[in-house]
């Protein structure tokens, strides 16, 4: 590197300086990840109530998965996808099977959400011949996302209708589950 010189005549080095833990603060990973255990939540253990606590580190978790990816609105719509996988994963296990979202939603627990990787990139790796193909799921993910940003009846009626006319039943539950929760959080 160049020395340069000041105003006032003394040199210097230009020097940049690398932030740690800068990027995981960024709000939109905040966001995401509050969007992404509603509907975690919503999918998984609705009928369950979890102390701060234990939304705070099930959220963590998230934020973890959200910053593997250099674009985490790409990563929250591979993880709202690989949500609703979980009970085709996991044979429709009640939220009574499921252990707590922290420990669930941990990247080292191979029994959790990481069992759901798998059937995810089987997914994707036939959407490269068949576009087509699990279209629903990637449709809920989609309109998870586009919800939480528009949180409008007409929004709603969008979804509802686009996954009807599919006859799209469990995803039009998922989506009006999220909804219901967006919207009154409960």
């Amino acid at each position: 590197m160049q020395p340069h010189h000041s105003r006032i005549g003394k040199s210097y080095r230009a020097t940049l300086k690398v932030i740690r833990g800068f990027k995981k603060d960024r709000p939109e990973i905040a966001l995401l990840s509050h969007t992404a255990w509603l509907f975690a939540s919503s999918v998984l253990w609705n009928s369950t109530q979890f102390s701060t606590k234990e939304i705070e580190a099930a959220k963590d978790k998230i934020k973890e998965y959200l910053r593997l990816f250099r674009d985490p609105r790409k990563a929250f719509l591979a993880f709202c996808q690989r949500i609703a996988l979980a009970p085709i994963v996991f044979g429709n296990a009640t939220n009574d099977n499921l252990p707590l979202p922290s420990v669930w939603l941990d990247r080292r627990n191979k029994e959790g959400f990481s069992a759901t990787k798998a059937e995810y990139v089987r997914i994707k790796k036939i959407r490269e011949s068949l576009p087509q193909y699990f279209r629903d799921l990637k449709a809920l993910a989609e309109a998870v996302l586009e919800f939480s940003e528009e949180p409008t009846g007409k929004n709603y009626r969008y979804w509802k209708s686009y996954f009807s006319e599919r006859q799209a039943r469990g995803i039009l539950e998922f989506f009006q589950l999220y909804a219901v929760n967006f919207l009154y959080t409960i």
